[in-house]
Parts: C-alpha cells; sequence; structure tokens
C-alpha cells in the first residue's frame, strides 16, 4: 500500500507539497512522469500504469495533482470485473470529475484519492459501500490504505509525529529526491527546504523492508508482492505544478541507484 505525505498552507505561495511513495507489484510495468494523455489534457502528465493505461499519480500546472492509493476492503461486481483505478487519478486532474459527482458509485475496488490543488488537499474515499471526502486541514498529514492521519495504521503512528515535529517543505523541490537524500545523508541543505522530510524518509529505511511501520516496503501480502518502486516530491502553486521523480532500481531500497525525471 503506497504512501503520501501533504502540508497544507493557505495562503502561502506554494499552498500545498506532496511526498508520495508508490508501492506495486515489481512484476506490473510503469512508464515514468510524462505526458502520457495527449487526448486528454496535453498539459496532463503522471505515473503511468502501462498495463491498464491509467495513472498511479496524475498533475497539471491548471489543476495540481492526484494521486491513488489502494484500500483493502472487498467491492462486489456484477460480472467479476472492475474498471482499473487509474482512471480516477486522470479523470480528476484532466476533467475536475471526482467519483460519485453524479450520484453513481465507482466501478472500481477500493481506493483513497489524495486530491491537491492550490486552494488545498482533500482524501475522497470509496470502501465499497460509499463515497466520501476528508479535507485536510493545515498542517502537515499522512494517508496510506486508511483514514488520514489515523495512529492505528502502523506507519502513520510510528511517522507522522516525526514529519510534523521537521520544517516541511514549503516549495517545489530543487533536486531529485535520491539527491536530496544523498544530500540529507552528508550533513548537508540542499536550501529547498526538502531535507526534514527526506531526514525522516531516511530514517524510515532502517526498519527491514517487511517490517509494518516501513515507509519503504517489500512484503508479500494476500495480493502478492509489493514493493516500493518510485518516489515523487510535488508542490503546488497557482497555476503551476512541480514534480521531481525517482525511480528505485532496487525496489523497496534507498541504497540502490535510481534513475530521475523531472516533470
Amino acid at each position: 500500500m503506497c504512501t503520501v505525505v501533504v502540508r497544507v498552507d493557505p495562503g502561502s505561495a506554494w499552498p500545498v507539497t506532496v511526498l508520495a511513495l508508490r508501492d506495486e507489484s515489481p512484476e506490473r510495468p510503469w512508464d515514468p512522469p510524462a505526458a502520457w494523455w495527449p487526448d486528454r489534457d496535453p498539459d496532463l502528465r503522471g505515473v503511468r500504469d502501462r498495463s491498464a493505461g491509467g495513472a498511479w499519480l496524475a498533475a497539471s500546472d491548471r489543476a495540481g495533482l492526484a494521486v491513488v492509493l489502494n484500500r483493502a476492503e472487498p467491492v462486489t461486481s456484477v460480472d467479476g470485473t472492475w474498471t482499473t483505478r487509474g482512471v480516477v487519478p486522470v479523470d480528476a486532474v484532466a476533467d475536475d470529475l471526482l467519483p460519485g459527482h453524479d450520484g453513481t458509485l465507482p466501478t472500481t475496488r477500493a481506493f483513497n484519492l489524495v486530491r491537491a490543488t492550490a486552494e488545498g488537499a482533500s482524501v475522497l474515499t470509496w470502501d465499497g459501500e460509499q463515497v466520501r471526502t476528508t479535507d485536510l486541514g493545515p498542517g502537515v498529514h499522512m494517508v496510506t490504505h486508511g483514514a488520514a492521519d489515523d495512529p492505528a495504521a502502523p506507519r502513520i503512528g510510528r511517522w507522522l509525529e516525526a514529519f510534523r515535529a521537521v520544517d516541511a517543505p514549503a516549495g517545489p523541490p530543487v533536486l531529485g529526491p535520491f539527491d536530496e537524500l544523498r544530500t540529507v545523508d552528508s550533513g548537508g541543505d540542499a536550501g529547498d527546504g526538502w531535507g526534514g522530510w527526506f531526514g525522516v524518509l531516511a530514517e524510515s529505511a532502517a526498519l527491514p523492508s517487511d517490517h509494518p511501520d516501513a515507509i519503504l516496503r517489500d512484503v508479500h501480502e494476500a495480493e502478492g508482492h509489493m514493493t516500493t518502486l518510485s518516489i515523487v516530491a510535488a508542490a503546488i502553486a497557482p497555476g503551476r505544478t512541480v514534480m521531481q521523480h525517482a525511480r528505485l532500481t532496487e525496489p523497496g531500497r534507498l541504497d540502490g541507484s535510481v534513475e530521475l525525471h523531472r516533470a
């Protein structure tokens, strides 16, 4: 299950900053952020799921950012099939369409959708029975497979207060995630305000990747082998969304090399 950390500061130059880590099967093909959906919106870019054609994370300068996280609740299907959850962030960013907007229930499996714009951030939840939205107020928040900021979720219970205890990033990342981590490891400061969050992420990497509290994960669960594949650092301002993305070449580990992409 993925992990997203969000800072909300209304009225600031960059009202929302996001650190997102994607957990997925290492066997499922995917592509780094690019303009994969020009027919939907030429400004739309995101991390594409090559198998189903949707996105884990999608963003544009006009509409901010949306990222989908799997939930575990069962969802019934009349014919035994479901729409890919990857359509949800694409629809949100390309057309400002959120699940349930027309009164119909999603035909996907359960999910959390973190939606971040220059106006703020929220979590839209589909649990198989209802769609509900939770606004994220000013401050730092953490989302995994359940309710936002839920201390009963192991990663949130272990790390949310650590993210809140450090200075949160107030603008776009200058360096890619791995360069940020190397700067933190060497005792330096990139000067872009992201050192605190990446310092917490580096601290969390000391845990075994199959530990319940681990943010960097490599686990075998009921749905199969799931591991952390990539990291996105992003900032959203009116008319501008900046992302830095890193693909982990050793899934679930920060000590391998990465492929960097700026979008």
